[in-house]
């Protein structure tokens, strides 16, 4: 399977959102990690560190964007899942264990949702679509994926939801969504989407809720440069998020951040799900989430690792994954 370096990866990625303008492109499908360390400010960890190997339940992820694999929530018994000569990532667990994820067969901008069975088997084409499909999310039911389409938009991407068979496919809202995110309990939407006149290399996306039927859009965050890729805690209290606002392009404080490489610096958040109380958890890097099913850590996609995290950014530890240089898109489900 082709491995390419961090740094290329945005490079690459731009090429499935090419619908969208180039100068958003580096920010719509793709992690902007780098392996670099940040110029300045970075915290050191707080904390006594969390006790990884006490961690319960399985997670998924994908190694950089070349297949998706799972593992025990401790990062042992990984098992790659999938084996195509396509480009396989940002997989999402469903309850039962079944993996949505996003398939890529090429570097232009036609990808598709696929699910699989948790053993990696019987593996099913659900979208077919010559434009771009990615995103996938389940709700926690496990009986629809949620996922962002440019199925009949000229400029970005709207929200689709279908059910696990690819049926009954409905079109949620015209507004920009990426990477949509169900609340557990199915009644919202939380999702990131670009601000008109966006530009730049850290563009200006907010992260916005709406009623899972697509109406009551309401806009969480305001922050300068990019705020994306949310997750609901368990309780559906709480959503953790990327933020880009410590980037040295956007803030002038004198510890601002910076990959020193092509994407902006990106740190975690946490606010409540009304967009009340936005906090940093760390000024560590950190772009892709999954919380724990009990809601005490939260797992993150560094620059070069997994991680975990308590929502008061405390105790944080790395998830070793063997054989697995960069993980990235992670979920985490209870065991099964």
């Amino acid at each position: 399977m082709r491995r390419l370096p961090v740094s290329a990866l945005v490079l690459l990625m731009a090429c499935t959102t090419a619908r969208t303008s180039a100068a958003t492109s580096p920010l719509t499908g793709s992690p902007s990690t780098s392996a670099e360390q940040p110029s300045n400010g970075e915290q050191p960890p707080i904390g006594t560190p969390i006790d990884v190997g006490s961690l319960e339940g399985r997670i998924a992820f994908s190694n950089e964007t070349d297949d998706v694999w799972i593992a025990a929530a401790d990062g042992s018994r990984p098992r790659r899942l999938t084996h195509g000569r396509a480009q396989e990532f940002d997989p999402t667990l469903a309850p039962d264990g079944r993996v949505a994820y996003r398939h890529q067969p090429g570097d232009d901008d036609t990808t598709e949702i696929y699910v699989m069975d948790a053993n990696g088997s019987s593996e099913r084409r659900l979208t077919k679509n010559d434009v771009a499909d990615w995103g996938p999310d389940w709700s926690s039911d496990g009986r629809s994926i949620v996922w962002n389409s440019a199925v009949g938009v000229l400029f970005g991407f709207s929200a689709f939801a279908m059910r696990p068979d690819g049926s009954d496919v409905r079109r949620i809202t015209k507004h920009y969504v990426e990477y949509p995110a169900w609340s557990p309990d199915g009644s919202r939407i939380a999702f990131m989407a670009q601000e008109p006149g966006a530009s730049g290399s850290n563009p200006n996306y907010n992260i916005f809720v709406m009623d899972a039927d697509g109406s009551h859009i309401r806009r969480l965050t305001t922050a300068s440069g990019s705020d994306g890729w949310p997750a609901w805690s368990p309780d559906g209290s709480q959503i953790v998020f990327a933020s880009a606002r410590d980037d040295c392009s956007v803030s002038h404080a004198a510890d601002c951040l910076s990959t020193g490489d092509i994407g902006p610096w990106h740190d975690v958040w946490i606010m409540s799900a009304d967009g009340s109380h936005q906090r940093r958890v760390t000024t560590g890097f950190g772009q892709f989430f999954a919380w724990s099913p009990d809601g005490r850590e939260i797992l993150v996609a560094g620059a070069s690792s997994l991680y975990v995290i308590r929502p008061d950014g405390s105790g944080k530890a790395d998830v070793p994954i063997d054989g697995v240089a960069h993980p990235l898109f992670p979920d985490w489900i209870s065991a099964r």
